[in-house]
């Protein structure tokens, strides 16, 4: 279990496998790098794959500092253990710290995969595809009131009606009761984040290739959203996955993969040439 300490007092734990292209997995709100566990280990046959416990999630410990110094870290680490360019492949939060990455080091960076993922994640008179403020901070409420068992009702309600009655979902939920529980002041503290982010002026200069997945019943990033950003970014590749909601990577991993993969093989001459 690899362990480095970041300059902003963050202990930082990753999983490191594989050889070839570098390939970085980030999670979101509320779970942890084993939530790529199909991922990594698959592609780890043909990539250096690298998953990180975000900060106050999994055993990565928690500084209550801004998500900027929180992905200066993340750079170094990638600078530390990943010789060339890396694609990083986010979900949902972990899509904000693909962003600033790629606004601190975009030479770093050679494709950005969103799944589920936004620039901006709470609404406004002028963005009005995000998540309402209330409903965000009403969460921040119930997590003071009823913690742990809200990380789990909230990470229940990501998945749909048909995707809750698969036997796949079963055993995420029985292999879930082992997972250790994130910090309550960190998920608080990046509810604060996810209301007061807002990237979109970054994704408008990402000039990598990129991929946006999602669910078609996705209720955090929804189709709104997704036509909204094909306007801002025509030339990515984008790919959905019928009744899956915010996370495809889970409910249908195999097929995930080959979308994945597919997208990484066809952008390659483009990588090579950049």
């Amino acid at each position: 279990m690899p362990i480095i300490l970041g300059k902003s007092g963050i202990y930082w734990n990753y999983d490191l496998d594989g050889e070839g292209r570098n390939l970085l997995f980030l999670h979101g709100w509320g779970v942890d790098r084993r939530i790529w566990r199909q991922q990594t280990k698959h592609f780890s046959q043909n990539y250096q794959v690298m998953s990180i416990d975000l900060p106050g999630h999994g055993k990565s410990t928690w500084e209550n500092i801004s998500l900027a110094r929180m992905s200066e870290d993340m750079i170094k680490m990638l600078v530390k253990f990943m010789n060339g360019k890396v694609t990083i492949v986010a979900s949902s939060l972990g899509g904000l710290f693909a962003l600033k990455m790629y606004e601190g080091l975009p030479e770093k960076i050679d494709r950005i995969v969103m799944v589920g993922s936004m620039p901006k994640f709470a609404q406004c008179e002028d963005y009005p595809y995000g998540l309402d403020v209330a409903a965000m901070r009403k969460l921040g409420d119930q997590l003071e009131t009823a913690y742990p068992s809200m990380v789990d009702i909230f990470f229940r309600s990501l998945f749909t009606k048909e995707e809750r009655q698969t036997r796949r979902y079963k055993w995420l939920q029985k292999f879930r009761q082992f997972d250790e529980k994130p910090i309550k002041s960190a998920l608080l503290e990046y509810l604060d984040i996810l209301e007061q982010e807002d990237l979109r002026d970054v994704l408008a200069k990402v000039e990598v290739p990129m991929q946006f997945i999602n669910g078609t019943d996705d209720e955090i990033c929804k189709k709104e959203f997704m036509n909204y950003v094909r306007q801002i970014k025509p030339d990515a590749r984008y790919d959905f996955f019928d009744k899956c909601g915010h996370f495809p990577f889970l409910s249908k991993p195999y097929e995930f993969n080959d979308v994945l993969e597919d997208f990484l093989n066809e952008t390659e001459h483009a990588i090579e040439c950049h």
